[in-house]
């Protein structure tokens, strides 16, 4: 029944997405006032929509202020400057000055218009004045009472208002004219029916006409609502995904327990930095650090002070290292560091500053104080070396050479294929090749 009296009124069907919505209290819309059920949700509908409502009342008031003074001339030409007109006058003034109050009340606070409570009683005031043409200028009866059917739909759809609260006001203005007709002539009661259907029809009409206009605003409002929830959501979304993805990366590119490069993500650094230092005709050396009897720590005090002590290392590694430098773990207790730009003998200093610094470093671990060293073997990439792999096994090759000769020391492997201690300064006599 409901449906087929919208469809006989010619009222708007439901927007595309108002179904689901509707089933939710928080967007139910009453159908009688046009009003959102939920308190909360008609409160940020009229704070969304203050700014425009303010601009439309502030609109219609001045155009009432004007019309108001506009018709006190005919009132003028037609009685001149006597009692009645006066009485007239301080009508018109009086309801203008209520009008430009609110006026100025709107503008300090726009909010004012959505809530309605105002605008209906200035409205009222101006009805209930306005019956005093009815007493004064009987002789314009017929016009008066087409102005009041004019009067009667402008409330709705000319001065913005809450649908109940113009409704109220209509009804009782309705009410007032049949009042005062009444007064002015003696009605028979088929004429005093036949006057209150024809006040009822611009009441009817205006109020279905706001009612599809307040309808539609709210249904948009909710729709707006609902698709910045899903922009929010979908933000949400994309952050989240994006913060996986970057947690997937780091996960397949850093080592977990020492937060440096893992073999898999500086092979793929080491390849480009390879191809630059081609590319450029610069020399480029690696560095390969293996902790002295490390197993030691893991035996006598456990495996967790084993990864505390690879965390310290590693956390020395970027301390004393470049940035542009390239650290890894290459596996166990062994780390990987390429040096861009920088030969042999520079990176070998570099090196034997590290190995003194970690000689130096005490580390701590639930009470203990745990002191490691390490040897490393440092290389050159050649001319002739197209592959990272040879240029680790010659690394390795000077690490396995200060393993067996010592440890705790910085081995430089040559391009001839022999190996040299490096001590500072000067070099150490070549070893043997192993």
């Amino acid at each position: 029944m409901r449906n087929r009296l919208k469809s006989l009124l010619g009222l708007p069907d439901a927007l595309e997405g108002m179904e689901q919505l509707a089933s939710s209290a928080q967007w139910r819309i009453n159908e009688w006032c046009a009003e959102f059920s939920d308190p909360h949700t008609e409160a940020g509908y009229q704070q969304h929509c203050q700014h425009f409502t303010a601009r439309q009342l502030l609109l219609a008031l001045g155009t009432w202020v004007v019309l108001i003074l506009l018709f006190g001339i005919p009132d003028y030409l037609a009685m001149g400057w006597s009692a009645p007109f006066q009485g007239l006058l301080a009508m018109r003034v009086g309801v203008a000055l209520c009008v430009l109050a609110l006026m100025r009340a709107v503008l300090r606070n726009p909010l004012m218009a959505t809530r309605g409570r105002w605008t209906t009683v200035v409205e009222f005031i101006g009805l209930a004045s306005f019956m005093l043409v009815y007493v004064l200028r009987p002789e314009i009866a017929m016009w008066t009472y087409a102005l009041t059917l004019l009067m009667l739909i402008m409330l709705f759809v000319f001065v913005p208002n809450r649908l109940c609260n113009a409704l109220a006001v209509a009804v009782a203005g309705a009410l007032l004219t049949l009042a005062m007709v009444g007064q002015s002539r003696s009605l028979q009661t088929r004429e005093l029916v036949v006057l209150s259907l024809v006040l009822a029809l611009p009441i009817v009409t205006g109020y279905v006409s706001a009612w599809r206009v307040q309808m539609l605003q709210r249904q948009q409002y909710a729709l707006l609502m609902a698709a910045r929830a899903n922009n929010a959501q979908l933000r949400q979304e994309v952050e989240q995904r994006s913060a996986l993805q970057e947690a997937l990366r780091i996960q397949a590119s850093i080592d977990p327990l020492t937060g440096l490069n893992n073999r898999r993500e500086y092979e793929k650094l080491f390849a480009r930095e390879m191809a630059r230092a081609r590319r450029e005709g610069r020399a480029m050396s690696l560095v390969m650090l293996d902790l002295d009897h490390f197993k030691h720590v893991n035996d006598d005090h456990g495996h967790a002070a084993g990864d505390e002590v690879l965390r310290r290392v590693a956390q020395l590694c970027r301390e004393n290292f470049r940035e542009v430098d390239i650290a890894g773990r290459l596996g166990g207790e062994e780390f990987v560091v390429l040096m861009p730009h920088t030969a042999l003998r520079e990176a070998g200093e570099v090196a034997r500053r590290f190995l003194q610094v970690l000689s130096d470093t005490e580390i701590a671990f639930e009470g203990l104080r745990l002191r490691v060293q390490a040897t490393a073997g440092v290389a050159e990439l050649q001319a002739h070396e197209d592959h990272l792999e040879t240029l680790l096994q010659r690394a390795d090759h000077a690490l396995y050479a200060g393993k067996q000769t010592g440890r705790n020391r910085v081995m430089l492997a040559l391009p001839d294929g022999q190996v040299q201690h490096y001590q500072g300064g000067a070099m150490a006599p070549t070893e043997p090749g192993v």
